[in-house]
């Protein structure tokens, strides 16, 4: 087995210390953007967007289930939805056609095939932002996670809090896309199973025999000037706290993914992944996996949900988010993405996302808890987070 005794620097691809993320959004992902819909299905990564056409045939399935028959029904490709709560079905939605748009296809033509792009109803001109937890309140929830941890009930716990934005028009799926796009270039947009998204976390992509994840973990806000960024960053990697959550996060990876590989590589040491708002630690794995692996869907399942987006150990940070949430997270904190025919896909972390419901959206925002956190910082980084989502959906 070869695991981080060979360990190797990620390549630069998403950034650096000092710098900010290079991947773009291709040309073709941004002109998708505008054909989306209530009912259509985009889903686009650094190196490939899919956009699925109506009609569009949803089933639950299990992580296990052999689902080559559905995917025949349609391109051969599904967008699968894993909820957060493992043991709920997995939601498989296969279009009757999905566009493959890559950097080197004719993508004019193929949207041009679709028609003229649905038409837009005019922008929300007024908004009204509402916290569905109050800040008091899930602030001694994290007092109260933090003495579980200390008292040894567990390793950690991620707390999830709700923002609530009612608007005075319909919210738009494309108005929204088209304003995250411009934010967060790099990430994992989607529109799909009511939810609109910028998600920065790899959860597993496959081709082939190959496997990629992208561990992040640990969260510091961007400073306002090139000095202070610097200075967030070098404090989010001497941070214990950040550290140990994300040591956490890796090992589970790397102690999941060992047994169905043949090779396993792993970098030393987290690297700074800069996004408009915050900077993660992240540390990308990648895995040749045995010729008799599980299937795609059972591999993404066995590291779902991760420390980072749950707690750990898995149960035990279950009972304790029920415990002290009230709500369903639904398909927040879950896993969202792709699978085709083939056993090939890409999911991302259902993270930096909202549930989009006519005129009202629900953003979420979560922060892991260990034994240190203190509750007005962790407050802050969920505020950090909703700054995300929240300048996409309520335009000047």
């Amino acid at each position: 087995m070869d695991l981080t005794d060979r360990r190797e620097r990620p390549h630069r691809t998403f950034g650096s210390p000092t710098g900010v993320v290079v991947s773009s959004l291709s040309d073709a992902a941004r002109a998708a953007i505008r054909f989306t819909d209530g009912q259509r299905i985009l889903f686009s990564a650094p190196d490939l967007s899919l956009l699925g056409v109506e009609p569009i045939a949803e089933h639950s399935v299990r992580p296990g289930d052999d689902i080559s028959e559905l995917l025949r029904d349609g391109d051969g490709i599904g967008f699968v939805a894993f909820p957060f709560r493992r043991g709920e079905p997995v939601r498989i939605a296969v279009p009757e056609r999905t566009l493959r748009l890559d950097r080197g296809c004719d993508h004019r033509a193929l949207l041009a095939s679709l028609g003229p792009p649905p038409q837009v109803e005019g922008a929300p001109r007024s908004y009204a932002l509402r916290p569905i937890e109050e800040p008091d309140e899930w602030c001694g929830s994290v007092a109260d996670v933090a003495g579980a941890v200390r008292r040894g009930e567990l390793h950690k716990a991620v707390l999830a809090r709700r923002v609530q934005v009612t608007s005075d028009a319909v919210i738009q799926p494309p108005q929204v896309l088209g304003r995250l796009a411009q934010s967060f270039p790099g990430a994992y947009l989607f529109s799909a199973f009511g939810l609109v998204g910028a998600s920065p976390e790899l959860l597993l992509a496959k081709r082939g025999r190959h496997l990629e994840s992208k561990a992040l973990a640990g969260t510091a806000r961007r400073g306002g000037d090139e000095s202070a960024d610097r200075e967030l960053a070098r404090w989010l990697t001497q941070s214990a706290k950040n550290q140990r959550e994300h040591r956490i996060l890796r090992d589970m990876v790397l102690d999941t993914l060992a047994p169905y590989a043949v090779s396993v590589r792993v970098s030393e040491e987290p690297e700074i992944l800069k996004l408009t708002n915050v900077q993660h630690l992240m540390t990308r794995l990648t895995v040749e996996l045995k010729a008799d692996h599980p299937p795609f869907l059972e591999l993404a399942n066995s590291l779902h949900p991760t420390p980072a987006v749950c707690g750990w150990p898995r149960e035990a940070a279950y009972a304790v988010i029920d415990r002290v949430e009230d709500w369903d997270r639904g398909l927040y904190g879950g896993a969202l993405g792709w699978v085709d025919a083939q056993d090939n896909g890409c999911l991302c972390v259902t993270i930096r996302c909202a549930e989009l419901n006519g005129m009202n959206a629900t953003v979420f925002a979560g922060s892991g808890i260990v034994a240190d956190s203190d509750p007005d910082e962790e407050l802050a980084e969920t505020r950090a987070k909703l700054g995300a989502l929240l300048p996409a959906l309520i335009a000047p």
